[in-house]
């Protein structure tokens, strides 16, 4: 309850206490005793209605938060209600991560025109030790920048060279912290130079402190779920321990497609911010199913018979009603978190031409992150190896999942593959010096 009521008294009370104050001070007499002119008085009467606004804005933000448990809803609702007050064309936000040595940016929103923005800054890391920002996460202490290209001295870091390069020429950084604890950096930042001053730092104090709270919010119920559920499936493939790191290179290869389906702009409509994310959080959790099915049908060492192979099939079944078990006790709070995962779990099976299981879909009726895992789970199953067989090279596998092309998988994503076959070797091979020996 105390933190409840130091909440209420920072956003509710002592705005209205302070307008209160403004109030009383206001007189429409002058010292002579003479009535002050309407023109004089306009000035301060914006400013009133201005602070009223203000006021408005922040108890309809702590109501979206009461109301909608989705951080990506609230920073949307931010982006849209309060550039009255800032003049910003990017939010971005970074995280701490690894014992809050590394900040990695982890959500943005921008204007239409910055579009690309958000997804070139998504994932970036920074050891925070090395950057101009540790100052602002150590003291809590705001940075306006009203020159970016003067000011910044390590014009060559990825986040700069990309902030530039977008056109980005001014921002205010503001500390993100729930109960002193530091958790982040938020970023509101401008197409034109000198539009910050400590006003907008004032300001914003109040609203950064509200985003770390949905933020953390946000953070705590998704990983509780999501860690529990990554668990119950790393139990499945554990099993056999020859499949043991399936789950971080096959994961690797789909973010991998995904960010290069990106590059060359395929599917532009569907891969955003949070569809990256989603691969990255939901791919592991593909055969979560598995730990349902009897170890001698698992961890069988030659070929199944059909009766076998329909019994292995039962695992997508598991693995959804696992996923919408979590994701209907998620829905009873009107949020929605476990979608991407169950597509992929019902869907990674599916086949271009309509020739997979458990439903026949095809084509782009198996959804996209569908798509993508059923390429990156075929190819490290080829390269890895299994009770049933041996590891196959690169080359061959490859080559087989390029000639899957149009049958098993989606011609679009093969056809990305190919063009950037030697970074997606460059990955295939980081996990080969990694191996142990047998």
């Amino acid at each position: 309850m105390e933190h409840t009521d130091k909440i209420f008294h920072r956003y509710l009370t002592d705005p209205i206490n302070d307008l209160f104050n403004k109030l009383t001070n206001i007189s429409i007499i002058d010292k002579n005793l003479n009535i002050i002119p309407d023109e004089e008085l306009d000035p301060v009467i914006e400013e009133i209605n201005l602070g009223f606004n203000k006021l408005d804005k922040l108890i309809e933000l702590i109501e979206n938060m009461n109301k909608d448990v989705s951080f990506e809803g609230i920073l949307k609702f931010i982006y849209s209600t309060f550039s009255e007050f800032i003049p910003y064309n990017h939010i971005g936000i970074a995280l701490l991560k690894d014992e809050d040595k590394i900040l990695e940016a982890s959500y943005g929103i921008s204007d239409p025109a910055l579009c690309e923005l958000p997804k070139k800054l998504l994932g970036l890391k920074a050891e925070i030790s090395k950057t101009s920002l540790e100052n602002i996460v150590k003291n809590g202490t705001p940075r306006i920048i009203n020159d970016l290209n003067s000011y910044t001295k390590n014009k060559d870091a990825n986040y700069n060279k990309i902030l530039m390069e977008e056109g980005i020429k001014s921002s205010i950084s503001l500390p993100l912290s729930v109960n002193e604890k530091p958790i982040g950096i938020i970023f509101f930042s401008n197409v034109m130079r000198d539009v910050y001053n400590e006003e907008h730092v004032d300001f914003l104090k109040t609203l950064s402190s509200s985003i770390a709270i949905s933020l953390n919010k946000n953070i705590f119920i998704d990983e509780m779920l999501y860690s529990t559920l990554l668990a119950l499936t790393k139990m499945a493939e554990t099993r056999d321990e020859d499949t043991a790191d399936h789950l971080d290179r096959m994961t690797a290869y789909a973010v991998k497609i995904t960010e290069f389906l990106q590059d060359d702009r395929k599917y532009e409509e569907e891969i955003t911010i949070q569809f990256i994310k989603g691969i990255e959080r939901f791919s592991a959790m593909h055969d979560i199913g598995k730990v349902g099915v009897k170890d001698g049908i698992l961890l069988k060492p030659g070929r199944l018979t059909k009766e076998e192979f329909d019994e292995m099939k039962k695992h997508v079944t598991y693995g959804v009603e696992v996923l919408k078990t979590a994701e209907s006790n998620i829905v009873k709070q009107k949020y929605s978190m476990f979608k991407m995962g169950i597509e992929i779990v019902e869907c990674h099976h599916e086949k271009w031409d309509g020739s997979g299981y458990p439903n026949n879909k095809s084509k782009t009726d198996i959804p996209l992150s569908a798509r993508i895992v059923a390429v990156s789970d075929v190819f490290d199953a080829l390269t890895s190896k299994r009770p049933y067989k041996d590891a196959y090279g690169f080359e061959e596998s490859f080559e087989y999942v390029i000639e899957g092309s149009g049958l098993h998988f989606d011609p679009v994503i093969i056809e990305t593959l190919k063009k950037h076959r030697n970074e997606f070797y460059e990955l295939y091979n980081s996990f080969q010096k990694n191996k142990p020996s047998d």
